[in-house]
Parts: C-alpha cells; structure tokens; sequence
C-alpha cells in the first residue's frame, strides 16, 4: 500500500514519523507539567481552607476561653439564680459591658438565662427578660452541657446576624442556666480570608443547609448552589467538582469549623481545561506547532519543487507519446536534480522524434516499393493474359482454347488480386467483398456466347478483410468455379443465375456457389467423375485453405458448391 502513496504524501508520513518521538516527549512532560499543576492547586485549596479554619478555630479558642473566663465570675452566675438580687443583675451587667467596651469588632453582645431560658443578665439591657429557649445554641448548651457553637441566626438583643457561642451554668451538677456571647457576623466571615490565601483562592463559610454565612458577594458568587454543598455534606465528600454560580468549573474543598453546624470552603478554577493544558504544556503546543509548519513546508515545497516539475515532466512525455510538437521549457527554475531529468527526458524526446522520422521516411520508402511491386506484378500478369488471349486466337480446337481461356482466368485472378492489395493502405490484407465481385466481373466478360442470355449474378459475401493466403486460393475457387458454370446451358431456366454467398460464424466461413444452369458435360466442374483438372485444383486449394470441399447437384438443375474453412489469423474486419 505505502508504494502506491505519491511522493509529497511518503515526505510528509516520513517528517510525521520522525517528529512523533519529539511530540510524544512533549505531551509526556505536558501531562506530568498539569499533573503537577493540579497536584499544586489541589493542594493549594487544602492549605487555604485549612488556614481559614484554621483562623476560625483560633477565634472560637479565644472566644471560649474568654467564654469560660465571664461565666466563671461570681457576679455572672450568681445572676442566673433565682435567689439573685438586683445588685447583682446589676453587677452583671456591668461586667460583661466593660468586656464587650475590650472587643467592639469581635463581638455584639452577652448574657446570661436562666434555667428556662429567661435572659437574666445582658450587656445590653433590653435584652433582659427575654426567652431564649427556643433558640438551638440554647438546646444544645441544655442537652450537651458543654461549650456549643451555634449557627448564623438574627439576634435578638442587637439589629446584626450574630453566630452564638454558649457554656452551661451547672449548680451541683444540674443545669443551671446559659452563659452566651455572639460573635459578630462580618467578624467572623471575614477570619475566613482576611487577605489574599494561596495565590488568591477565595473561603467562605456555610452551614449544614449550604448557604453562605457573611462574606462579600464576590466570594459567593463561585460558590455552586446551596442544594450541591449540602448534598457533598451529607455524603461526606470533602472535596468535589462542580460548577459555581457564575458558571466556571472550580474544585471545592471543604472542612468543618467546629462540629458539624459551621463549615469553611475554599474554591479554585478547574485546570483540566484546553487553556489549562495549552498553559501547562507550552512545550507540546511548541513541538505540535513545528510538527505542523514542518508538515506544510513539506507539503508546498515537495508540491513546489517536485510534484510540479514531474507533474510538466509527464505531460511533455505525454506529447511526445501522442506525437504532438512541442518544446521542452520549464515554466520556473528548478533544482539541479531535476533540471537533469528534465534535460534526459529532452534529449530523449528529441531522440525519439528523429528515430521517427527515420522510420516514417523507411515506411513511406517501403510502401512505395511495395505498391509498385504489386502494381508491376499486376502488369505482368495482365500482359501474361493478354499473350494467352492471343494465343488463343490461333488456336483451332475448341477444346484446347477453353484450356487457354482456363488458364487465362487464373492469371486474371491474381492480377486482380495485386491490384486490390496497392490499391488498399494494408499490404498484407484485402477487401473480400470487393475482390470476389470485381473478380467474377472480370470472368464473366466474354465467356458468354452471343445467342445466350448471360446469368445474373447474386453474390452475399461479408465486409470483411482478409489475406492473400486466404484470397488466393478462394479466387481460383470462384474462378474455376463460376467459369465452369458459364458453360452451362441456362436456356431452361425462367430467370438465368449464379449464387455466390459466404456466411462467417463460429470462427469459420461457408462459402457457397451454385448456379441453375444445365451441364454439358463441358464444363472442368462436374459432380461426378475424376482426373479432371479443375476439380482437382478446386480439391487442393480447399485442402490447403484448411476447409471442407462439398460439389452436389443443386435440386432442378445446376451445380452446387460449398467450402467450409476457418478465418486466418490475419483477418481483421474491415
């Protein structure tokens, strides 16, 4: 199959070969150099989201210590008793009012509830006496009686979004009341990323439902939908792809904050983009790039400088195959290889021209010999019959002048046959039709008595060519033939004729000649008897043509012969 390709297409699969090793090196490094990338990026999430954490964690620690540092103050859980007395609600109040003066951007507000959830204490005073029971931190702190973590709720005591932190007020082991504070929501979103994390990946915080806690919308807006966080929640999944909200591909890493109520997530552009391999594999898109100027330069200049040239190089020998003038000159300059072709492929042409010449003068020589050959035979012959004829003249016996006009019919015959081969432009061939007509013309001239009718003559013979081989023989069968049959008496016949036909098939030819004239036993054709001469001759040429020789009388009278032979191998239609 590769030697059928042309030369521009075994070129170009020639460079395509030797620059894939090159290009499967570079996707090599190209695959390993993103691999790498999304190694670094992955791990670049995780750093981000685990420092926010991190942050959080820090805040929570404090806020707890400082938590337990309030709650553990006589003041503070003397308050939450139902013994306590104004002064020392009072005193409590005070208290957590000069920590809170310590924290302004940190936390919103403090307090203290009872075992029912009443606010007895509160750094803000409207608060006190409100219920509280009906908020989860105030649940959990009942249920877990430890320090809890809420979620992001409104609060009640100021006009932010706090998150609730809370520790238990235990009195002889029994739950006692609660112990709060809220951290300010923009404080608490803003611990996520306060400045740029891990060349730029942004946090936020979410809670167990998947919506956002704080932050700017800008963070929010690469966040997927709260459905898909909370979806990778509950099936664990710390990590994910996903599309965010403004419709980019990001990997999202996730960690929990404290417990399962608050959770950070950090997120990155996906990197298993086109771009992404494109700016990981610079190299590969490099060698590709070569591979393909590489190929188109192959391409063009096999096109320019050989394909072309060939390409003239073939329709010049073209020419000069079909005998067309023409002169060999290259459209544009070409290499010196080919320059030298085209020169061989010049010389040769110009080679081939002058042997032709040569030969078409031989030919030209050789056909004018030939033709006066046959024209100088046929003269000869023609004079050979014109001293028979007068011969003849001074012959006495009728007998013997028959036997002259005999003999002056077969030369008649082949004079007749080298005038139809230097009349024709094939000198090995004849026109069959012609020739039997033409030759039974001239037979028939003169052998007709003047006080008969002469025969009509009915002669079907194909239009075929053949050659001297086959017109000799076939000529001195029609000649004996049909001169026998004008001897014949056609005075009882109502319409006088001779028949000639030859029918060709089956690679043979059936030739018939029959007339319906009567025998008088003076013809050298007879159905019965032997040692005449004409039959003999007409026995040997049949044989020599190769043929079957069959001589019938023909059914009310007259005689009826058939040669059946095969076509020569040098006939050809005509």
């Amino acid at each position: 199959m590769l030697a059928r390709l042309s030369l521009r297409t075994k070129l170009v699969l020639l460079v395509t070969a030797a620059l894939l090793p090159v290009l499967g090196l570079a996707a090599w490094r190209a695959d390993g150099d993103l691999r790498r990338a999304e190694t670094y990026q992955a791990e670049a999430v995780a750093a981000a989201v685990e420092l926010a954490v991190a942050r959080h964690r820090t805040l929570i620690e404090g806020t707890r210590r400082l938590l337990v540092a309030i709650c553990s103050e006589d003041v503070v859980s003397k308050s939450a008793g139902p013994e306590a007395t104004p002064s020392d609600i009072t005193g409590c109040e005070m208290y957590l009012s000069r920590v809170l003066k310590a924290f302004p951007a940190e936390y919103s507000s403090a307090l203290v509830t009872d075992d029912k959830g009443i606010a007895r204490c509160s750094s803000t005073m409207t608060a006190v006496g409100m219920e509280f029971s009906d908020r989860e931190i105030f649940r959990q702190v009942r249920d877990t009686r430890e320090f809890s973590l809420g979620t992001q709720i409104a609060s009640r005591v100021t006009a932010l979004g706090v998150i609730p932190m809370a520790l238990p007020i235990l009195r002889g082991g029994e739950f006692g009341g609660m112990c709060a504070i809220g951290i300010a929501l923009g404080s608490f979103a803003d611990a996520a990323s306060p400045v740029p994390v891990g060349g730029g990946i942004p946090v936020a915080l979410v809670d167990r439902s998947g919506a956002s806690i704080g932050g700017n919308a800008e963070t929010a807006r690469v966040l997927p939908v709260a459905a898909r966080i909370a979806a990778a929640l509950v099936g664990g999944q710390t990590a994910f792809r996903d599309y965010g909200q403004d419709g980019t591909p990001y990997d999202f890493r996730i960690l929990p904050l404290v417990g399962n109520t608050i959770f950070a997530i950090a997120a990155a552009p996906a990197t298993d983009s086109f771009l992404s391999l494109v700016l990981a594999g610079d190299g590969f898109v490099l060698v590709g790039l070569a591979l393909v100027v590489a190929l188109m330069a192959v391409w063009f200049g096999a096109d320019r400088w050989c394909v072309r040239p060939l390409r003239y190089i073939r329709d010049f020998a073209g020419r000069v195959a079909r005998g067309e003038p023409g002169n060999f000159v290259p459209p544009r300059p070409w290499t010196p290889e080919l320059a030298s072709v085209g020169e061989g492929v010049a010389a040769m042409a110009e080679a081939i021209a002058s042997r032709e010449a040569e030969l078409r003068a031989g030919l030209e020589q050789r056909d004018h010999m030939l033709r006066e050959i046959h024209h100088r035979v046929k003269n000869n012959l023609q004079m050979i019959s014109s001293l028979l004829n007068l011969q003849a003249g001074e012959i006495r016996s009728p007998r013997i002048r028959r036997f002259f006009g005999d003999a002056q019919n077969r030369v008649l015959t082949l004079s007749i046959l080298h005038r139809h081969l230097y009349e024709r432009t094939s000198w090995a061939l004849v026109d069959f039709q012609r020739f039997i007509s033409d030759l039974v013309r001239q037979i028939s001239v003169g052998n007709v008595e003047a006080n008969r009718s002469p025969p009509r003559f009915h002669i079907r013979a194909p239009i075929m060519a053949v050659g001297p081989d086959t017109a000799i023989p076939v000529g001195l069968i029609v000649t004996e033939v049909v001169s026998s049959a004008l001897d014949h008496d056609f005075s009882g016949a109502a319409t006088p004729e001779i028949r000639i036909e030859a029918v060709e098939g089956d690679g043979k030819v059936t030739f018939t000649i029959e007339d319906n004239g009567q025998d008088k036993d003076s013809g050298s054709i007879r159905s019965v008897g032997r040692g005449v001469f004409g039959l003999t001759l007409i026995r040997g040429l049949a044989t020599q043509l190769g043929g079957e020789l069959t001589i019938a009388p023909r059914v009310g009278g007259g005689t009826h012969v058939t040669v059946t032979f095969p076509i020569a191998k040098e006939q050809t239609d005509a």
